[in-house]
Order: structure tokens, then sequence, then C-alpha cells
């Protein structure tokens, strides 16, 4: 018997007309999807963070520019639009907010990147200019080799901030907004309170 290839296609539910993934979530009740530990009202409450951990290892499956829906599986007994509505803003609220954090931690390593490439150009400079006057003190050559070092680890950590760090938060910004461009829906199922 022969193994059949596992691909996106055939781990998540695909309509190859409009090149939709569906992921489904069943839940017996709308508390389920919010953080149990957040006693806030409804519409201020977080996010359950095992959903949220796997909405983004999902994500992070699937073809880049492909169109997502979620849908929520829930009994049709504990149907209430306005938790509904509810949960729909929290997700937006809490991937808004996602977004404005990675944008602060962005703009915290662009000024960490310079930092560290200001004082490293400046160490080796500093080091490589005033050899003689370093020379003439007694632990100048030590001072010397101190501020060469010092200066290519700070142009290293700078290094290591714009190609690996940068890296690193351009793609979870990228998967931030690929989750606010998913489409969020609830789906009853089971008998309602009028079957």
């Amino acid at each position: 018997m022969r193994n059949k290839r596992v691909t996106t296609k055939t781990m998540y539910d695909y309509e190859s007309e409009s090149g939709t993934y569906h992921i489904d979530i069943r839940v017996a009740k709308y508390s389920d999807l919010f953080n149990k530990w957040d006693f806030s009202p409804y519409h201020e409450k977080d996010l359950e963070p095992e959903l949220v951990d796997y909405l983004e290892s999902c994500f992070r499956e699937l073809p880049a520019r492909s169109n997502v829906v979620v849908s929520f599986h829930l009994p049709k007994t504990v149907c209430n639009p306005d938790l509904e509505k509810q949960f729909t803003r929290s997700i937006y609220y809490h991937l808004s907010y996602r977004r404005s954090r990675l944008e602060l931690t962005r703009r915290k390593v662009l000024r960490d990147t310079m930092r560290y490439a200001g004082f490293g150009i400046a160490f080796v400079v500093f080091a490589h200019s005033l050899p003689d006057l370093l020379d003439s003190l007694i632990l100048g050559p030590v001072i010397s080799e101190g501020l060469y070092i010092g200066g290519w680890v700070l142009l290293w950590e700078a290094f290591s901030q714009i190609f690996f760090r940068s890296r690193n938060l351009k793609r979870e910004r990228e998967l931030n907004q690929r989750l606010e461009n998913a489409t969020y829906r609830f789906v009853y199922e089971g008998r309602g309170p009028d079957n």
C-alpha cells in the first residue's frame, strides 16, 4: 500500500476554486475561546493563549498568500450573537495590540542597532587612530586590544540585530497581518433549542 504524500492541502480543508484553506476549531462554549484567568467583561477579555498558539502554528504551515477561513464550531444551544460579536472584536483587538507591540520592538531593534554600530565604529577608530598615545601608557596595549575587541563585538551585535532579529520580527509582523486578514466565522451544529 502506498503512503499518500502529506501536504497542507491534505492536512487542511482546501477549497480549490477560491484557493481558500479552512481551519476548523470545535469548542463547547464561548468561554473556551477566552483566557480563563482574565476576569474582565467579555468585551475586554484576552484570548485563550493556547488558541492563539494553535492559530499561529496553523498559519505558519499554510502558504503565505493563501486565503484562510477560521470556523469556530459550537453547539446550537449556546448560540449568542452578542458573544459572537464580542469574540470577533477581541480577535481583532488582540491582533491590533500585537501589531503595535511588534512595531515598538522593531523601533527598539533599530535604535539598538544604531547604538551598537556607532559605539563599535568609534571604539575601532579610536583604537586604530591613537596607537602611539595608547602605547605610551603602561596598560596602553591592553586598552588598545580591549577597544578593538569591544568594537568588533559591538559591530557583530549590530550585524546580528539587522540580519537575524529584524528578519524574525518581519516574519512575526507578516504572520500577524495574515491573522488580521483571515475571515473568522461561527458555525452552529446540532439541535437548536427550537427543534
